[in-house]
């Protein structure tokens, strides 16, 4: 009897286990951190910008786009590929040097949308950078 009541727990084990629904990772694609995203490398990806803060911001993508004034409310577009550009980053800050942060979102496959907002402290978020292996990192 005493060999049977090993046997019975694992076997209540492992019906226990195939009972249990498997918790599937869905990507992010809403108010995501950094890491959250990855594209697949290669593939050809929207990023836009969105001033959602209460002031003026500064930004650039070297060496597509020049410094650049984004208003609040304003949204600015453009398209990158590693072939033409290993690791595309955008560039932002406060043209008042206060502190700012980026939220993250995947609206379609191959796009990123960046909304900057104003930050109550430092530190700030300063760019956002598509890596090597497709993740968007925030730095």
């Amino acid at each position: 009897m005493k060999k049977l009541l090993p046997v019975g727990c694992l076997i209540g084990l492992a019906a226990w286990l195939l009972s249990v629904p498997t918790a599937l990772a869905d990507p992010c694609t809403a108010n995501c951190k950094s890491g959250q995203i990855q594209f697949t490398p290669g593939d050809r990806i929207t990023i836009q910008v969105v001033n959602v803060g209460s002031r003026p911001l500064s930004l650039e993508q070297p060496p597509l786009l020049g410094p650049r004034v984004l208003y609040t409310g304003n949204t600015i577009e453009t398209q990158v590929g590693w072939t033409a550009q290993p690791n595309p980053s955008v560039f932002f800050w406060s043209q008042e040097h206060l502190p700012v942060r980026a939220r993250l979102y995947r609206p379609a496959p191959n796009t990123l949308r960046v909304e900057v907002f104003d930050a109550p402290a430092e530190p700030s978020d300063r760019s956002i950078t598509i890596e090597a292996d497709g993740r968007v990192s925030v730095k």
